[in-house]
């Protein structure tokens, strides 16, 4: 019998924040600016080789790839104005073409995430899909700091569009009080990512009306995302665009990663909560337990023995 864990547990991390994680580079990054006059600060970010290996890893197809990019991203851009050490997850609801997603973000640019399709599997997916993808439900963002005694922060908002992009854009404004502009986009073809990026734009307090009218101009100027990003996906050329008439400076160039911090300990710890006549029966039926984390599908095994001695520590 196999066992799937979610395996939704804090990251360890070090001193400095960095994750102790295995990581995989991707040749994706994010790029992090503010005005001059710091009234006006946004991230840029090209995920395209990070949603390529993600979707690979999962073996989802094109539509299922589309809908994990975007939720991706959307955790690393909530983590991107985070303190280093801190962590994010993403738990989406929704009861459109995805019933579910979870992703786990954190500032120095690792990520983690899978979604779980409703049926059937090729729903078809797009922009132009005036009740969105997610359909109706709830988003739910969890902050917490690396320290172990520290309560986290969650927030929780409907899913008034389907569209995660709108959507978190709905949450920055209605939980934390920060007009936001939010993009997001993957293209596909057939089940291959071709493209993915995204951008965050936040306006501070101090910023005067006429600032912000300019910097909504060129955000609505963008068309499409998606063919901004078919033609070049170049996180400081967004950011130029978006900036055009504001003068700012780059504050962070970051490499994004995939980790996923599961292991054999932590996959036991779940085999316990099944129960101890849960633990018997699989020792009396299969002889062994497979368990695979939900995040990077690695496969556990624990072998008669093993079970043996986790029943025994249960009684």
């Amino acid at each position: 019998m196999k066992f799937k864990w979610d395996n939704q547990k804090p990251m360890n991390n070090d001193k400095s924040g960095k994750a102790k994680s295995a990581q995989h580079s991707s040749g994706s990054r994010w790029l992090k600016c503010v005005a001059t006059n710091g009234t006006i600060r946004g991230v840029a970010l090209e995920a395209t080789g990070l949603i390529r290996e993600l979707a690979k890893l999962h073996k989802l197809n094109g539509m299922q790839a589309q809908g994990l990019g975007e939720a991706v991203m959307a955790g690393l851009l909530v983590s991107s104005y985070c303190k280093a050490g801190e962590r994010v997850n993403l738990n989406i609801r929704g009861s459109g073409q995805f019933t579910q997603g979870l992703v786990d973000a954190n500032p120095d640019g690792t990520v983690r995430g899978y979604v779980i399709p409703r049926e059937p599997k090729d729903a078809f997916f797009g922009e132009h899909n005036e009740f969105g993808p997610w359909g109706n439900g709830s988003l739910s963002i969890l902050r917490k700091k690396g320290d172990a005694g520290s309560q986290p922060y969650i927030g929780t908002v409907p899913l008034i569009t389907g569209h995660l992009a709108k959507d978190l854009t709905f949450y920055w404004f209605q939980s934390e009080q920060i007009p936001s502009a939010v993009g997001l986009a993957v293209t596909v073809d057939g089940d291959e990512v071709v493209t993915a990026g995204g951008f965050l734009v936040q306006v501070m307090p101090q910023a005067s009306p006429e600032e912000v009218k300019l910097v909504e101009k060129h955000i609505q100027e963008i068309d499409s995302l998606t063919a901004e990003l078919s033609r070049e996906n170049d996180p400081l050329k967004l950011l130029a665009r978006i900036f055009q008439s504001t003068a700012f400076v780059l504050l962070e160039d970051r490499p994004l990663t995939a980790y996923c911090n599961c292991s054999r300990e932590r996959a036991i710890r779940a085999l316990k909560l099944s129960g101890i006549e849960e633990v018997s029966d699989l020792l009396k039926t299969e002889g062994k337990a497979s368990l695979n984390c939900e995040f990077c599908t690695k496969e556990y095994t624990v072998d008669a023995d093993g079970l043996r001695e986790l029943i025994a520590s249960m009684t």
